[in-house]
């Protein structure tokens, strides 16, 4: 019996109908994917199974006393916790009966009276605590803060004083030391670097009870995927088998789909023709009759669409930029001390180069660093004369109130209104996605209208950072091409190798 079940399914945002009859089992113990294009509504789905939202119509059933964890239920959290406080804090209810147990045992040295029954109830507690595995849970949860690189210092620092890629893998963390009945999880690898990314891997594998997951990270989702679920024009259809299995058999059925629909074209227009010339004859109006009675009753076909329509980038170039384009030297970077030993590295002009690194080594640092976002603790960097330096930020801080109408316009406001919805409907943001808040948009078509002013300006040196969070395949495919186009500088932080690999001349490893 499936431990989730989603029937008959139907929501919308405005006029964007997101489910038309939606329909989802999950199973005791399936490992699942909820795959589709950016704004098909992944994230939505998760939002009405977990009762953050209700559907318009339909129904969310969970079996009686299934568990479940949802990665951002755990964003309202208490700030001054200490990460260490938070994460132990999963076994708080073990915690207190190791309390209780030390509180008999003294008790009972005491020489109460009834002490025989003080150890008793003791050791009792004592098996319920060996069977829950208590004594293991230093390594367990030293196990999950090593696999999603927690630097040790930061066990004693508050939540509100991690940086946000650190609260996400908190977050994260306490989901996995929960060990529900069911793990509900959104883009779980956007803020992990390869070596974290492979330990999710292999706890997932391992985990011996149901998940369901969104993930535009296709390598990842073949390696820990044994169920899809594909999301497409408001339905949902059920794959069973691998992440491979499932693309091979997507292919086959939309072809299959198409080659229908054409035949059922065919006959409609082959009937209608057949009634339009003997209808009003007396010898065949009866068989005319009797195909329109038919042509009636037909269940229609609706045509395969190209989904999410087509997704481009280009990013001009300006001039030539000499030998190097950035020359750093002996330069320190960090707040109050040095994350990294002092760097020296040149980056010639045209090269493509990806920033590797853990998690909280300095990546995202060092940028700042050399765009003058923050102050360099020691050292010089030094920038072409020639320069013209263009920035993604993974963590911009965006007016979620803003639609991405406003939001490119608040770059070009001598661009009119037309030329706007151009720029926006390149980059895959089109019709009423480009007048609805960035609230209400998916990450992928946010990620878009984060990269729409990119296409506007002309540069010589793009440094992206995390670009291809939350895209979808068509507009990963996209931004490859725009990349590998482009014949300038590129400083790339990507956690997605089978991005990256294909793309860099060399690689510059923080360690």
């Amino acid at each position: 019996m499936a431990i989730l079940d989603v029937n008959n399914l139907e929501f919308s945002y405005g006029d964007k109908d997101l489910y038309l009859g939606a329909e989802l089992k999950l199973n005791p113990g399936e490992h699942a994917a909820l795959v589709g294009i950016n704004g098909c509504g992944k994230s939505t789905f998760l939002k009405l199974v977990t009762g953050e939202l209700r559907p318009d119509k339909g129904t969310v059933t969970w079996q009686p006393h299934v568990t479940y964890a949802y990665l951002d239920q755990n964003r309202e959290i208490d700030g001054n916790l200490r990460l260490d406080q938070y994460l132990y804090g999963v076994y708080a209810d073990l915690f207190a009966k190791e309390a209780e147990m030390e509180s008999l045992y003294a008790k009972a040295a005491e020489g109460e009276y009834g002490f025989e029954k003080l150890l008793e109830r003791a050791a009792k507690i004592g098996d319920q605590l060996v069977e829950a595995d208590f004594y293991a849970l230093q390594s367990k949860v030293g196990a999950v803060i090593d696999g999603l690189g927690f630097p040790k210092n930061t066990l004693d620092y508050p939540l509100s004083k991690l940086s946000p890629g650190m609260r996400e893998k908190a977050y994260l963390a306490k989901m996995l030391l929960e060990e529900k009945d069911v793990l509900i999880m959104d883009e779980p690898t956007n803020f992990l670097d390869v070596g974290q990314v492979a330990y999710l891997v292999q706890f997932l594998k391992a985990y011996p009870h149901a998940f369901l997951l969104v993930s535009h990270d296709e390598s990842f989702l073949k390696q820990v995927a044994d169920v899809v679920f594909y999301l497409r024009a408001g339905k949902i259809t059920r794959y069973k088998g691998s992440f491979d299995h499932f693309l091979e058999q997507k292919e086959l059925d939309l072809a299959q789909a198409e080659k229908n629909y054409i035949a059922q074209q065919r006959y409609i227009k082959k009937e209608e023709q057949f009634i339009a010339a003997h209808i009003v004859r007396a010898t065949s109006a009866k068989a005319a009759k009797s195909r329109r009675a038919r042509l009636a009753h037909l269940e229609r076909l609706e045509a395969p669409s190209k989904e999410g329509g087509e997704v481009h980038f280009r990013f001009p170039y300006s001039r030539g930029t000499g030998r190097n384009v950035l020359e750093v030297e002996n330069l320190e970077i960090g707040y109050e001390a040095p994350l990294l030993s002092p760097i020296s590295l040149e980056i010639p002009s045209g090269s493509k180069v990806a920033l590797l690194g853990h998690n909280g080594v300095g990546k995202t640092t060092f940028i700042r660093t050399i765009l003058s976002q923050i102050p360099s603790l020691s050292g010089n960097f030094r920038f072409h004369v020639n320069a013209d330096t263009l920035y993604f930020e993974q963590q911009a801080n965006l007016d979620l109130s803003m639609t991405p109408f406003d939001y490119l316009k608040s770059f070009y406001p001598d661009y009119d209104n037309v030329k706007i919805r151009s720029v926006l409907g390149s980059v895959g943001v089109r019709g009423t996605i480009a007048m609805r808040p960035l609230s209400e948009l998916s990450g992928g078509e946010i990620a878009k209208t984060k990269l729409a002013p990119l296409t506007q300006e002309k540069s010589n040196f793009l440094i992206l950072d995390e670009p291809t969070n939350h895209l979808d395949q068509k507009a990963k495919d996209a931004l490859f091409e725009a990349i590998e186009d482009y014949p300038g500088t590129v400083l790339l932080i990507c956690h997605e190798k089978d991005f990256s690999d294909d793309l860099v001349d060399f690689e510059i490893l923080f360690s």
